[in-house]
C-alpha cells in the first residue's frame, strides 16, 4: 500500500484510514500474485472480509478496518482471522452451554453393569 511503483493500482485513502484498490484488474494481474497463491481479486475480498475488514463505499473499492491505520505497523499485530465456528445449538435452537450442559464422565464399570 505503501510503495509509489503501485501507486496508481492499490493505495491509502485520503485520510489514511482504509485501502483503495483504484485499479481492480490490474491489481489482481499483477499485485495479488505476488503475495498471494492466486490472481482473484473476488477471493481477496472474501478474504479482507474474513480478518474484519469492511467495504467503506458501496461504489468503489475500498476497505476500512479499526486497526488498519497508515503508519500505525504496530496494529497490524491486532488484525486478527475471525472465528469460522459457530454455536452448537441444542434442540430448542438456543446456543448449548458447556455451564448448562456440562460433559457427562463415561463409567466403563457402570456401562459393563447396565449391559449384564
Amino acid at each position: 500500500v505503501d510503495e509509489e511503483e503501485t501507486a496508481d493500482i492499490v493505495g491509502w485513502t485520503q485520510a489514511g484510514d482504509g485501502l483503495v484498490v483504484k485499479d481492480p484488474e490490474q491489481f489482481a494481474q499483477k499485485l495479488l500474485p505476488l503475495h498471494f497463491k492466486h490472481s482473484n481479486f473476488s477471493s481477496f475480498v472474501r478474504q479482507l472480509n474474513t480478518y474484519g475488514f469492511s467495504k467503506v463505499d458501496p461504489d468503489s473499492w475500498i476497505f476500512g478496518h479499526v486497526h488498519f491505520r497508515k503508519g500505525r505497523y504496530d496494529d497490524l499485530r491486532l488484525i486478527q482471522r475471525k472465528s469460522s465456528h459457530r454455536p452448537v445449538t441444542n434442540k430448542g435452537g438456543a446456543a448449548a452451554s458447556s455451564a448448562t450442559n456440562p460433559p457427562q464422565p463415561f463409567d466403563s464399570a457402570e456401562a459393563s453393569a447396565q449391559e449384564a
